[in-house]
Parts: structure tokens; sequence; C-alpha cells
């Protein structure tokens, strides 16, 4: 898109407090029975987290619009980073593991 000035920033928003990770929406929706144990487990989990004031969100995503050079991808939150870095650092020390295997394709 860029090359037609259109810029654009996908936004990958963390844990806010909302109704979502309420104890009112596992009964919103039920979903197919192999995900009964994932679902619990998830919402267990987002009960204990930090979660961001989502009034603050606004300020934050004008920031990004009105940017000269916005990024393409953009985290809100306070604890994505942190998550990103570990998981991005697993990726790389996999590749750099098979990274013989992979040379040996080309």
């Amino acid at each position: 898109m860029a090359q037609f000035g259109i810029k654009v920033t996908i936004i990958e928003p963390g844990a806010y407090a909302t109704e979502f990770g309420s104890d009112q929406i596992p009964t919103v929706f039920e979903g197919n029975p192999v995900y009964h144990d994932f679902k619990a487990k998830f919402m267990e989990g987002i009960k204990g987290m930090e979660r961001g004031n989502p009034a603050a969100t606004p300020q934050a995503l004008f920031k990004v619009v009105d940017s000269e050079n916005p990024p393409l991808r953009f985290n809100l939150g306070s604890h994505n980073l942190t998550g990103l870095k570990t998981a991005y650092a697993e990726r790389i020390a996999t590749w750099e593991a098979w990274d013989e295997v992979s040379r040996s394709a080309q």
C-alpha cells in the first residue's frame, strides 16, 4: 500500500479491563467441547492479568494515526513487548538450530 501513499498499521492489543475475561463471558459462548479445557485455563489466566484502561486507548491510537511514519505493527499495552521478545528469541533459536538443514535446501 505504501507505493500508493497509504500507510497501514496493524493494531495488536493486549489485555484490557472490559467484560472480556469477566465471569459472564463463559455463558456468552459455549463453543466446541474440544476447547473447554483450553478456554477454562485461558479465562483463569486472564483474571490475574493487569489489564489496560480502554479509555486510555484513543490517545495512543491518535498518536499513531497522526504520525508521519507510523509503524506497520503497533502493540497496545504494557505486557506485549516482553512476550514478543521471548517468542521471537525462541523462534530465532529454533531457526539457528535448523540453519544447516535450511541452507541445504537452497
